[in-house]
């Protein structure tokens, strides 16, 4: 299994001197496992990215197949899409999932004339074959890819999901946005995470900021710590950075993090991981 990290930010796209290190593009992640499509988890400006690369392959010979698996439709973790270059080649297929039933149309209004100055590849007939769909099983799998879901809280009734995908022996964990406001939120998580070899987890937001922003859908970086320890995970990726954090803070982040019973670091973009096959 082969992951790779094209955003890496909350909220919104931080292009500034102070992120050179941890990059400024909003949420995106690619998985490879091999006898399986493209996996690529969350939509955020990294997708674009993303797609300018998969162009140098099958996709930009209309030769292409990618599933989206969406945790949620917030903002930062769909504007990637009007810019994902390879939904404008015909031949290539494109799923995209997500919690919600309205998906469909929840992504169509972010393609309306008003907001987004590309063509509507999802009405106009023009491009890849797309499918849109919610996410109705727990457990499924796509290829030789093994995916496990659960409902995670967030903020404003929003529906989240979070991931787990096996394959080759191995496991990962996606989780850029939750809180933990009752033990049942923290036990659903464990219950996903238990034992994976790396967890992608929010990072928003710091203990000492975390009291001002309680109820806003964001835990503190020593909940997750707390998740990771618990669940025993491998490695703990700390992911999802505020906007405005830059990688000397995040950096000091980390080293505070260590020592706690869990490898710590924090999401780079372009950073790539490798799981051997056992």
């Amino acid at each position: 299994m082969k992951i790779k990290l094209w955003g890496t930010r909350a909220q919104v796209p931080t292009p500034h001197p102070d992120n050179q290190i941890h990059g400024g593009n909003t949420v995106c992640l690619e998985v490879r496992v091999e006898g399986a499509p493209t996996l690529i988890l969350d939509a955020g400006m990294g997708l674009h990215w993303l797609g300018d690369d998969l162009l140098k392959g099958d996709f930009g010979r209309g030769q292409g197949t990618a599933h989206i698996l969406l945790t949620h439709v917030h903002w930062d973790h769909i504007q990637g899409i009007p810019f994902f270059t390879p939904l404008l080649i015909p031949g290539n297929h494109i799923a995209i999932y997500g919690p919600d039933t309205e998906l469909a149309s929840q992504l169509l209004a972010q393609m309306h004339t008003t907001f987004c100055p590309v063509p509507n590849f999802f009405t106009e007939g023009i491009g890849a074959e797309i499918v849109v769909g919610e996410v109705q099983a727990s457990e499924f799998t796509i290829g030789n890819a093994n995916i496990k879901t659960s409902p995670i809280n967030h903020w404003g009734g929003a529906k989240c999901m979070g991931y787990r995908i096996e394959a080759d022996g191995h496991s990962i964990a996606y989780l850029p946005d939750v809180e933990y406001l009752e033990e049942a939120h923290r036990q659903q998580v464990v219950d996903l995470i238990a034992g994976v070899d790396l967890l992608f987890h929010d990072a928003m937001l710091t203990a000492d900021e975390y009291p001002q922003h309680r109820g806003r859908g964001h835990c503190s970086i020593d909940d997750g710590v707390d998740i990771a320890v618990r669940a025993k995970v491998g490695r703990l990726v700390l992911f999802s950075h505020h906007p405005d954090r830059s990688d000397p803070e995040i950096e000091n982040i980390v080293t505070t993090c260590s020592g706690n019973g869990v490898e710590v670091e924090a999401g780079r973009e372009g950073t790539e991981y490798v799981l051997q096959r056992d």
